[in-house]
């Protein structure tokens, strides 16, 4: 039988336990194309809705909808502005939260992945 939440097993850190816990609930790393979203705004900080539609590779749909959900969650602020190209671009930037919030997650994958996988050598 599982352990409840809040009642894992002792060797699993408390960052890790809600990970685990909340695996199964909507959030904002919930969806890997969330997770492609924001490491991909990790490296340029700021870029185009065309520059991040390439280099996540995802449906305009699909990311118009997941960037409207992580700028609810505060992690990214998008506003239409003109850039070196004929009319207005609408350009996303990560925030602060954001940063930190995905540092965060790829810190725990990390952990999960060196507990499930071993340390790199």
């Amino acid at each position: 039988m599982p352990p409840e939440s809040g009642q894992g097993d002792s060797r699993v850190g408390k960052e890790e336990e809600d990970l685990v816990s909340d695996a199964g609930l909507p959030g904002p790393f919930s969806v890997s194309t969330r997770v492609g979203i924001m490491t991909a705004l990790l490296g340029f900080r700021r870029t185009t809705f065309t520059e991040l539609l390439l280099a996540v590779k995802t449906p305009k749909s699909s990311l118009n909808k997941n960037l409207g959900i992580l700028e609810d969650y505060g992690f990214i602020k998008q506003r239409r502005a003109f850039v070196l190209a004929p009319g207005p671009r609408m350009v996303i930037e990560i925030t602060p939260e954001g940063e930190q919030a995905t540092k965060k997650h790829l810190e725990l994958m990390r952990t999960l992945a060196d507990r499930f996988l071993g340390p790199k050598e």
